[in-house]
C-alpha cells in the first residue's frame, strides 16, 4: 500500500508528449497509487492530441493558466484558468492551448482503463 507523502513538484520532471510537456505526480509508477493518477500538463499552442477516449477512466483538466479548448462530439467548450473539464468515461475527446501555452492539472480514476493499461 503506498504511503502519504509530500512532493516538491519542480523537482519532478517533464517529458516531451506529442501536444507539449507532462509529468505524473502522482500513479502507479509515480508513487505506488491504486485509484488515482494526476499530474501537470503544458499544452502546446495549437498542437491538440488527436481525438482518444479512456475506456473505464473518468478525467478532469483544471486549468491553471493559459487558454484552449477541449472538444468532443464536434463542440468546442472553452478552457481557462477558473474552469475544470470533467471527461465522462468512454467520451472521445481533444484538447489544446489558443494564443499561447496553457498549463492544467489533469486527473483520472481509476489509474487503469477498461483494458487495463495505465493512461
Amino acid at each position: 500500500m503506498p504511503e502519504k507523502n509530500v512532493f516538491k513538484i519542480d523537482e519532478i520532471p517533464f517529458q516531451d508528449v506529442e501536444w507539449g510537456t507532462s509529468k505524473v505526480i502522482v500513479g502507479p509508477d509515480a508513487n505506488g497509487s491504486e485509484h488515482l493518477r494526476a499530474g501537470i500538463t503544458e499544452y502546446d499552442p495549437e498542437t491538440p492530441h488527436e481525438p482518444h477516449s479512456h475506456p473505464g477512466q473518468e478525467e478532469i483538466i483544471w486549468v491553471l493558466s493559459g487558454e484552449g479548448y477541449t472538444e468532443s462530439h464536434g463542440v468546442k467548450m472553452e478552457l481557462k484558468p477558473g474552469l475544470v473539464a470533467y471527461i465522462p468515461s468512454g467520451m472521445e475527446h481533444k484538447t489544446a492551448a489558443v494564443g499561447g501555452k496553457m498549463t492544467a492539472i489533469i486527473m483520472k480514476s481509476p489509474v487503469k482503463d477498461s483494458s487495463g493499461v495505465v493512461s
